[in-house]
C-alpha cells in the first residue's frame, strides 16, 4: 500500500471544485476518532464526502455505496465532541470555495457563516493529510483563530506547532524540496545519492513518490538518469493524467501502466484503492479478535477435557468394589462378623483378600462396597455426559474458528462474533444474508459459511427431500443440493461435485482423502442446545 500524495490531492480538488462551490453540508457524521462523513448537496445531487485522517490510511473522496460498505462505518449513538462542534458551525453552511496550498497535502474548504447576531464571516475547514500528524482544524478565516481541532496538539506533542481552540492557525513547516521543472539535468544528476538514488529524488522534489519514480525508471531501457529526468518532467508537466490501480492493489498511479485497472476519475481511483485496504485491515483485525476469543475458550476446554478424562479411569476401581461386594454376598454365611479381613476365592478361583470394617456385619460391609460402586458409577456416567458436552463445545469453537479463518466478508465475521458473544449490535439482519451458491448440472448447491447461514439454509431454503452434506467429524461448511422437484433424481456426478465443494470449504481441504457424509434434509435436526450442532441419521459416506 502507498500513501495519499499531494499531486493526487491537487487533482481531486481540480476535478471536484465545481461541485463544491455553492454546495451545502446537509449532514455531518463522525464514525470514529479519525473519520468524518459530510453529506454534500450540490447541483440537485447529494454525495457522501469521506475524510480519513488516521496515521496510515489518510485520504479523502466521495464514497460510492459499495465502498462505504467496505469501510464498515458505524455511526455512534452519541456524537463525538468534534462532530458536535462542526454541526454547530458548518451544518447547512454554504461552501464558498475549496483550495489546496501549493505542494501541500492540505484540503481547505471555505464556508459562509452567520453568527447569533447575523453577522457574516468566513470559516475554513483545513483537512491536513500528513501521516501521524493528520488532523482536521476549523478556524475563523477572518481572524485566523482556531475554533476547534479533531486532535489538539500541545507543546509537549509538537515543538513546531501547537493546535487547539483560541490559538492562531499557522501552516505546517514548509518541506525543503524543489520543483523538478525548474531544475537542470546537471543539478538533477548531481543531487542523486548513489546508495539510494530513487529515495533521494523523492526527498528532493515535489509531487514525486518512490512508486512513481521506480515505475517510470522501470520503463526506461537502457536505463539512464537523463531519460529518467525527461520522463519525470513529462509526467509533472502533463495536462492529462490517467488513473490506474495495479491488479494486486498494492499501488496506484496517475499515468498508464501495465497490469492495472483503469478509472475515469481520480475520485473513483482514490475511493476504490483506499476502501480496498480499509476493508482488508478491518477484516483482519476482526478475524484476529474472533480467533483470540475462540483460542482462549478452547484452551480452557482442552484442559477441562483432560481433567474429565482422568475421571474415567476410576471406573476400574468401581468394578473392583462391585466384585468384592458380590464375593462377600456369595460367602455371607461363611464369614465371621468380627473379622477385619476376609480371605476368599473370586469367581475365577483366584485368591482374594477383602478388607472389612469389624464394627460392621459382613452384609453391611457388602452393602458398603455396593454403595461405593454405585457412587463411582454414577459419577462416571455423569462424567461421560460432561465429556460429551465439552467435546461438543470444542467442536463448535473449532468450527467457528474455521469459519473465521476462511471468511473474506466482514458481515460473515460479524455474524460469527455475534454468535460467539451474544452481541446483538453485531448481528446481521436476516434480510441482508447473502448465501453463496454454485449452479451445476441444473441444480443449485448452497454453501453455509457460518452458523447463521447454516440455520438459514436449513430453515428457509431447504426442503425435506434436498440433500445435506458435511465433512465427517471435521469443521467445515454446511452444503445443500437444492432439488428442482421432490422427485428429481440426483446423479452421481452432482453428488461428487457437492462432496468436492464440501471438502473445499472445510478444514480437510488439503488432505489427500476426506470423508464426506450426506443425507436427506428431513433427517437433519437442529440440536436443542446453544452449541448449534445438528444431528442426522441415514447418512451415506463419500471419500473424496
Amino acid at each position: 500500500m502507498i500513501n495519499f500524495d499531494s499531486l493526487t490531492l491537487k487533482l481531486f480538488a481540480q476535478e471536484n471544485i465545481e461541485f463544491f462551490k455553492g454546495a451545502k453540508i446537509q449532514k455531518i457524521q463522525q464514525p470514529s476518532r479519525n473519520e468524518l462523513v459530510f453529506f454534500v448537496r450540490s447541483k440537485n445531487e447529494t454525495k457522501k464526502f469521506y475524510i480519513n485522517f488516521s496515521p496510515n490510511l489518510y485520504h479523502l473522496c466521495f464514497m460510492s455505496y459499495e465502498n462505504e460498505q467496505k469501510r464498515n462505518l458505524v455511526i455512534p449513538k452519541n456524537a463525538l465532541m468534534f462532530c458536535m462542534l462542526l454541526r454547530k458551525y458548518i451544518l447547512n453552511a454554504k461552501i464558498i470555495n475549496i483550495s489546496v496550498p501549493k505542494y501541500e497535502r492540505i484540503f481547505e474548504i471555505y464556508f459562509e457563516y452567520y453568527d447569533e447576531l447575523n453577522e457574516k464571516s468566513m470559516l475554513c475547514l483545513a483537512i491536513e493529510l500528513m501521516g501521524k500528524h493528520s488532523n482536521v482544524i476549523l478556524y475563523n478565516y477572518d481572524t485566523n483563530v482556531i475554533i476547534g481541532c479533531a486532535h489538539n496538539v500541545s507543546s509537549e506533542k509538537s515543538r513546531e506547532r501547537e493546535l487547539y481552540g483560541s490559538l492562531p492557525y499557522i501552516y505546517p513547516p514548509k518541506q525543503k524540496k524543489k520543483n523538478l521543472l525548474n531544475v537542470t539535468l546537471d543539478s538533477f544528476i548531481k543531487n542523486i545519492s548513489p546508495e539510494k538514488p530513487f529515495n533521494s529524488i523523492c526527498s528532493s522534489y515535489y509531487y514525486l513518490t518512490n512508486p512513481v519514480v521506480e515505475e517510470l525508471a522501470g520503463k526506461i531501457f537502457p536505463f539512464s538518469y537523463k531519460f529518467l529526468y525527461d520522463s519525470l518532467r513529462t509526467f509533472l508537466s502533463s495536462e492529462s493524467f490517467s488513473y490506474c490501480i495495479t491488479i494486486d492493489y498494492l499501488k496506484y498511479f496517475l499515468f498508464d501502466t501495465d497490469n492495472s485497472y483503469k478509472y475515469k476519475t481520480v475520485n473513483e481511483m482514490i475511493d476504490n484503492y483506499f476502501s480496498f485496504h480499509q476493508h482488508k485491515i478491518i477484516l483482519e483485525n476482526l478475524r484476529l479478535k474472533i480467533i483470540k476469543y475462540i483460542s482462549s475458550k478452547l484452551d480452557k476446554l482442552y484442559i477441562l477435557e483432560e481433567k474429565q478424562k482422568t475421571q474415567i479411569n476410576k471406573i476400574e476401581k468401581a468394578q473392583e468394589y462391585k466384585n468384592k461386594a458380590d464375593i462377600l454376598m456369595a460367602n455371607l454365611y461363611l464369614l465371621n462378623n468380627k473379622s477385619d479381613k476376609a480371605y476368599l476365592k473370586d469367581f475365577e478361583g483366584n485368591d482374594i483378600e477383602i478388607e472389612l470394617n469389624k464394627n460392621l456385619t459382613v452384609l453391611e460391609n457388602a452393602n458398603k462396597y455396593y454403595s461405593l460402586y454405585k457412587k463411582i458409577k454414577s459419577a462416571y456416567e455423569h462424567c461421560l455426559q460432561m465429556i460429551e458436552q465439552t467435546h461438543s463445545q470444542i467442536m463448535y469453537f473449532e468450527e467457528q474458528k474455521f469459519y473465521a479463518q476462511n471468511s473474506d466478508n466482514i458481515i460473515n465475521l460479524k455474524d460469527i462474533y455475534s454468535d460467539l458473544t451474544g452481541d446483538i449490535s453485531s448481528n446481521t439482519n436476516e434480510n441482508n444474508l447473502k448465501i453463496d451458491f454454485i449452479e451445476y448440472s441444473g441444480v443449485k448447491i448452497y454453501i453455509g459459511k457460518n452458523r447463521k447461514q447454516n440455520d438459514y439454509i436449513l430453515s428457509k431454503i431447504s426442503s425435506p427431500e434436498d440433500l445435506w452434506f458435511h465433512t465427517l467429524n471435521a469443521p467445515g461448511a454446511h452444503v445443500l443440493i437444492k432439488k428442482n422437484s421432490t422427485k428429481q433424481e440426483i446423479s452421481d456426478d452432482i453428488l461428487l461435485k457437492a462432496a468436492e465443494i464440501t471438502k473445499e470449504y472445510s478444514s480437510q481441504k488439503l488432505n489427500s482423502k476426506t470423508s464426506v457424509i450426506y443425507t436427506k434434509r428431513k433427517f437433519v435436526k437442529k440440536a436443542n442446545n446453544k452449541i448449534a450442532f445438528v444431528t442426522y441419521k441415514n447418512e451415506t459416506e463419500i471419500v473424496v
